[in-house]
């Protein structure tokens, strides 16, 4: 009888190992997200990013979104070169965030995924110098996974009234490739 009993345990533990539901990434996607974002307030550089910040990023980021940045980056200098006076930047401001100013701190609250494809809402402040206003928004980052990696494929700027961005990066990037070449 102990051993029918023992047998039927394990055969009920055996069962519900081989029921689990996959791993969640949510700690991976968080893990690319806290990167690219600690990459960047390191620089904290507005607009375009240059050739070497785009290096220090592209781990962060897909394939095709880096392509983008690489042609915006490119656009840049092609801009800056043929102007006969001093010009503005192509984009004034924070790229990756709806804050103009960009953000002093983030955290991502949540993601949702399937396979390929994951959301992440990631909550920022901005605090400002001597004692200003806090700032305090949300924007979505869109993930896809290339070579079993998550990475950074868009990031929807959902907070702020400041923004100078389009809806999405993506759009921005791809409306300064086509406007200015």
């Amino acid at each position: 009888m102990k051993i029918l009993t023992r047998l039927a345990a394990l055969s009920a533990v055996a069962l519900a190992a081989g029921c689990g539901e996959p791993p969640d990434d949510t700690h991976l996607q968080e893990k690319v997200i806290s990167g690219f974002y600690q990459q960047h307030m390191k620089t904290h550089s507005p607009g375009i990013p240059s050739a070497d910040e785009l290096k220090q990023l592209q781990p962060f980021v897909s394939q095709a979104l880096f392509k983008l940045l690489s042609q915006a980056s490119e656009t840049e200098i092609k801009y800056h070169a043929a102007a006969t006076d001093p010009v503005p930047p192509l984009v004034d401001g924070d790229l990756f965030t709806s804050l103009f100013e960009g953000a002093s701190t983030f955290k991502v609250d949540s993601c949702e995924s399937d396979d390929a494809h994951a959301s992440c809402q990631v909550r920022f402040t901005y605090k400002g110098g001597n004692g200003g206003d806090e700032e305090k928004w949300k924007d979505k980052l869109m993930l896809v996974r290339e070579d079993k990696q998550w990475r950074i494929d868009d990031i929807e700027f959902l907070g702020s009234d400041q923004s100078s961005q389009r809806e999405y990066l993506t759009d921005t990037l791809s409306s300064i490739i086509n406007e200015f070449n």
